[in-house]
């Protein structure tokens, strides 16, 4: 049975993505619940740190997905399997995404953890390159930090798909989080081997 401080999140989440965190306040969330402001600011004295808390569930979310699809036999089908797995964790935590600009402005707390966040996603992204070049199913680099600019790319497409599909359409599903993941999956296959383009065509038939 969740307490009430998971019943506080689990309302804030589903508030803020179904009305923007501008619109949300500490009052809107405790009519949602149904209880008095003072029972929920006993939890949770301000609004930021609900933001925070949720960040930081989405950030844990992303960590254990990323545990739960790790294979060393093949990495490749792990990559894809992560990138479906994280566009749905995106998805689930929308809010955050499609005002990410705003929050890591606006929450210092945040912006430090996310800045420190990408250089560890980094330096995983650079392990994951070096074992498929070593397993010969991507290429080697053909211009000098051609895969830290692929990481950005794919760190790019990834904070600001949701953003982008917001500006295209009045309301996001969860179907459409499959693009980003297709999106990801495109983004690294020019860089395959021909090896790594049969293992691509048979994860993905």
């Amino acid at each position: 049975m969740k307490n009430t401080k998971e019943k506080i999140l689990e309302s804030a989440l589903r508030l803020f993505n179904e009305q923007g965190i501008s619109e949300v306040s500490l009052r809107t969330i405790a009519n949602d619940m149904d209880i008095s402001l003072g029972n929920l600011t006993y939890h949770f004295k301000k609004r930021d740190t609900i933001v925070e808390s949720l960040y930081l569930d989405l950030v844990a979310k992303l960590d254990a997905i990323a545990l739960e699809n790790i294979d060393a036999e093949n990495v490749l089908q792990s990559f894809f399997k992560i990138s479906d797995a994280i566009a749905e964790g995106f998805y689930e935590y929308r809010f955050i995404m499609l005002d990410f600009v705003h929050i890591t402005r606006n929450y210092p707390t945040i912006q430090s953890h996310y800045r420190e966040l990408i250089k560890i996603r980094e330096f995983q992204f650079e392990m994951l390159v070096a074992e498929l070049i070593r397993t010969n199913i991507i290429r080697e680099e053909l211009i000098e930090d051609e895969y830290k600019y692929l990481f950005m790319s794919l760190r790019i497409m990834s904070d600001f798909w949701l953003a982008t599909l917001s500006i295209d359409k009045d309301t996001i599903t969860k179907e459409e989080t499959s693009g980003q993941a297709k999106l990801l999956k495109l983004k690294i296959f020019p860089y395959l081997t021909e090896k790594g383009r049969g293992m691509f065509e048979e994860i993905n038939s």
